[in-house]
């Protein structure tokens, strides 16, 4: 399951980890995969320092399986690059690396999501697509709503596009997210034919910007806050939609032919 947002700053990284957490509370094996290369910060809001992220796996300096780095509130986090120019140009051997890695997190786990880099470069669409789920998060405001529209209009020319879902964060008032939905959803029907799914919204709440490194996730420190039980919400309505969050087979084969159709595309 994907994390995706058409622009920087909606909270997709924060939602994406609290998540995680929530997941693994519910008993899940959960592998959460940074990859929003260059600029990853899923390691500080899981307050790990990881000794292995995926630029060693790109150098060939080690096997995917040691990149699994444990965090002390459940999921296994695998950390992308931060400040490394380089992750920024990743070629086709690179990404047909991550694709490989991916088969292995996802044969080792009930639930692998990937927090994936905002926008629509080539390196985030082609991550983007090889989830089967996809969770689109915006904000009510206009630039948000129009930068999502972009990705879902992205998301829908490609032969075998994945379920969208949306979920509107930073809601001021109770409803915007439901108004923010029924505007991006019928436009997306109506010019693209992309059906969204409405996930729900999640609350404007000082304490995420109040949040400091070293301290644990709001969903461990606050799990009965407004935007915790939100997630939680979240969770309980996409859950019916993708198997219910639970490990299903899937043949390896069909996961690498997916990537290389991708990657051939790109």
């Amino acid at each position: 399951m994907a994390f995706a947002s058409g622009k920087g700053g909606t909270g997709k990284s924060f939602l994406a980890t609290n998540a995680a957490i929530a997941l693994h509370r519910q008993g899940k094996r959960v592998v959460l995969v940074d990859c929003d290369f260059g600029l990853a910060n899923a390691h500080l809001l899981l307050g790990v320092m990881p000794q292995r992220t995926l630029q060693h796996l790109f150098e060939g300096a080690v096997p995917a399986e040691a990149l699994l780095t444990p965090t002390p509130f459940g999921p296994r986090l695998v950390a992308g690059g931060s400040g490394i120019a380089s992750l920024c140009e990743l070629d086709v051997r690179h990404m047909q690396m991550l694709g490989a890695a991916l088969q292995r997190f996802a044969l080792d786990c009930d639930v692998l999501l990937l927090d994936c880099a905002a926008g629509l470069s080539p390196q985030a669409l082609v991550t983007v697509l090889g989830a089967q789920h996809v969770v689109l998060v915006t904000n009510p405001e206009i630039a948000a709503l129009t930068d999502a529209y972009a990705l879902i209009k992205c998301l829908a020319r490609q032969p075998e596009p994945p379920v969208v879902h949306l979920a509107v964060n930073r809601v001021t008032q109770p409803g915007l997210g439901r108004a923010a939905f029924e505007r991006l959803g019928q436009v997306s029907r109506r010019f693209v034919g992309c059906e969204l799914h409405y996930l729900g919204e999640l609350p404007e709440d000082s304490a995420v910007m109040q949040r400091r490194l070293g301290q644990p996730p709001l969903s461990v420190s606050h799990p009965t806050c407004p935007i915790s039980l939100s997630i939680e919400a979240l969770l309980a309505e996409l859950s019916p939609l993708a198997n219910g969050l639970s490990a299903h087979p899937q043949p390896q084969p069909r996961l690498a032919t997916k990537w290389a159709q991708l990657l051939r595309r790109w």
